[in-house]
């Protein structure tokens, strides 16, 4: 009852076929880039990964893996949403922020302002320039940061 079995899609080479998702469209990995063009000014970006999918472990969903990126470490943190002064910054270095838990506020300096819900992803590569606003939700909010190059 309530578990239902289906034939993996599976191509000549041996992998696992993209399959559609309910909506007909392939799944793809996709985050939010935040970067600076030449006059300071910075922007959002959405970035998709194409991934391929491959086989589990027996029980497990089919995996649609994108190819990795390379980081120097995985780092988390906690701040309190209730004690931040949004203003603005750069960031200190390149990395992908994933926001864990609560939405999190970012405007660019271009004026575009996106809410992103927990569990975002953003690739933060403004070092130079204005930078951007992060509004936490308030409380303590978990994040994870994953630099790219080494300090």
């Amino acid at each position: 009852t309530g578990v239902q079995t289906c034939a993996l899609p599976i191509s000549r080479n041996g992998r696992l076929r993209p399959r559609p998702s309910a909506s007909g469209t392939l799944r793809n990995v996709h985050y939010l880039r935040i970067w600076a063009d030449e006059a300071g000014e910075s922007h959002f970006e959405e970035v998709v990964r194409p991934v391929e999918v491959r086989a589990a472990e027996p029980g497990v969903a089919a995996l649609h893996l994108a190819a990795p990126v390379p980081v120097d470490r995985a780092q988390f943190l906690e701040l309190d949403g209730d004690a931040q002064d949004p203003d603005w910054h750069t960031a200190p270095r390149r990395q992908f922020v994933v926001f864990l838990d609560g939405w999190v506020r970012i405007e660019v300096s271009d004026g575009e302002v996106r809410t992103l819900p927990a569990g975002s992803t953003v690739l933060v590569e403004d070092l130079t320039g204005r930078g951007h606003v992060t509004t936490h939700e308030p409380g303590w909010r978990r994040v994870l940061l994953l630099p790219l190059d080494a300090d």
